[in-house]
């Protein structure tokens, strides 16, 4: 949607510059002074001698230079593209992926953000009784459809709007935050995380427009989005911002208003939207608009959602032709119970293993799916953070060994690792079927592991010998060109 170049994360566009050529001269012949750079002493400049005023390449009032972008590009693009990733890595990444409508995403964002106590579900109809069965509370809902430039200010745009947060989405791909984040913003009684309401504590006297740009420029948040993306993905990110850069510098203003009607008839694009009710009012958040659009109101004792259902199946049956919407809803997940009998297992976990672990005969068995650390990357999945393990309170129904032996110990820890297994399954039937294991997997990049194998298998003459057995096999039959007898 809106789109804007993004320099690499760690550079900006203000370096960069000719470094050592002679500076232009004014017209009063003194020597235009050079813009420090921002770990210069300003006292103490370096002196640099004077160009003539009489060189030929000196010109009044020329033009200045655009600074070049500054990218460090690899001697081998393509092994540095499918090599695996770094520590760290996917924070510097400084473009946003197109993200997914997918329930269990969203659901998993939340966690990485900080929220607790919520779920993403996802309905399949917008009529009355689809949107009743819903868990309660319904904190918002998310819109994705088919964008072709039409306005979605709907609405009565009079309403004061002071009282509704509202950000604007200000790089591409960022809609789906934007949109979870104008929900999560506006409502009460969500258990945000620390870094949300510091967040939502520093945007609140800011525009819409800055309160966007603070979103783009928020690394946690931006690494949230995108922690299900592949480096190839945010590869083709950024090169989709610099392709639409390009086009713009090299399009006349004649082009320019050709293309726009182009795009306007041809070219798409999907965009999440929000609605949410703030007091007995319901907003729609749409980070492209200016403003957010007041859309009714709601008695006591009535439903919000009976105020956004005729908007959004109007927006559905407008595109029902594409079959290119879908309608997500942020939802109380009733499974915080769950979630501190699975802290205090983790817990009593982490703990067995410090306790035995300077133990030659500690050996437990292995087994890569249990979390049995407060550090452990998978809690955000769970809406848990290191904070919960230390603090949580155990139900004490597995004991602790008493004897202090590490056989005991061992089969205290098969029994917490069977009791974790059968909580975390619980959970995921609480939120509806979601996988865990499956939204993990997804943060996974196998691109590195599958180019080395394919590497492995050029290198032994595997792909040149499959090669010529699939051109010996496409030939073309003997005798009739082009052509091969039926049945092969």
């Amino acid at each position: 949607m809106t789109q804007e170049a993004i320099p690499p994360a760690g550079e900006s566009y203000l370096e960069g510059g000719d470094g050592g050529s002679s500076l232009p001269v004014r017209r009063s012949g003194r020597v235009r002074k050079r813009m420090l750079p921002f770990n210069d002493d300003a006292d103490h400049p370096k002196e640099r001698p004077a160009a003539s005023s009489n060189s030929t390449s000196a010109r009044r009032n020329s033009q200045r230079k655009a600074a070049p972008e500054v990218f460090d590009i690899p001697d081998n693009l393509l092994e540095a593209s499918l090599a695996p990733w770094k520590e760290n890595e996917k924070a510097e990444w400084a473009s946003w992926v197109e993200l997914e409508s997918d329930p269990a995403f969203f659901t998993a964002i939340l966690g990485l953000l900080g929220v607790k106590g919520a779920r993403i579900v996802e309905l399949l109809s917008a009529d009355e009784d689809s949107l009743a069965a819903l868990p309660a509370p319904v904190y918002g809902m998310i819109f994705l459809f088919e964008y072709v430039g039409e306005s979605m200010d709907e609405g009565k745009n009079n309403e004061p709007s002071e009282d509704v947060w509202f950000a604007n989405q200000t790089t591409n791909n960022a809609c789906a935050t934007i949109a979870l984040l104008n929900i999560l913003m506006n409502t009460e009684g969500l258990q945000l995380g620390e870094k949300l309401l510091r967040f939502k504590q520093e945007s609140k006297g800011l525009s819409a427009p800055l309160r966007g740009h603070m979103i783009t420029n928020s690394t946690w948040i931006r690494t949230a989005h995108n922690a299900f993306s592949r480096r190839l993905d945010l590869l083709n990110a950024v090169l989709a911002v610099q392709n639409d850069v390009d086009q713009k510098k090299i399009r006349t203003k004649a082009k320019r208003k050709k293309a726009k009607a182009k795009v306007s008839d041809n070219d798409t694009a999907y965009h999440f939207i929000a609605f949410v009710p703030i007091g007995q009012k319901v907003w729609q958040l749409d980070g492209l608009s200016n403003k957010p659009v007041f859309l009714g109101e709601y008695a006591p004792g009535q439903h919000w959602t009976s105020a956004v259902s005729p908007v959004i199946q109007q927006k559905m049956a407008h595109h029902e032709m594409e079959l290119s919407f879908s309608l997500l809803a942020l939802c109380a997940d009733n499974a915080s119970q769950l979630r501190q009998k699975l802290a205090a297992n983790v817990r009593r976990l982490e703990s067995l293993e410090t306790r035995f672990k300077s133990n030659s005969e500690w050996k437990p068995k292995a087994n890569s799916s249990i979390i049995h650390s407060s550090s452990d990357d998978r809690l955000p999945l769970y809406q848990l953070d290191a904070e919960d393990i230390r603090t949580s309170v155990s139900d004490e129904k597995t004991p602790e060994p008493t004897s202090g032996t590490v056989e005991a110990g061992l089969q205290a820890w098969e029994q917490l690792c069977d009791e974790q297994q059968r909580l975390r399954s619980q959970y995921e039937d609480e939120l509806g079927g979601l996988e865990t294991t499956g939204v993990l997997g997804r943060t996974k990049d196998h691109t590195p592991a599958i180019h080395e194998w394919v590497k492995l298998l050029a290198g032994h003459g595997v792909l040149m010998q499959l090669h010529e057995e699939a051109s010996r096999h496409n030939a073309p039959w003997p005798g009739v060109v082009g052509q091969r007898p039926s049945g092969m």
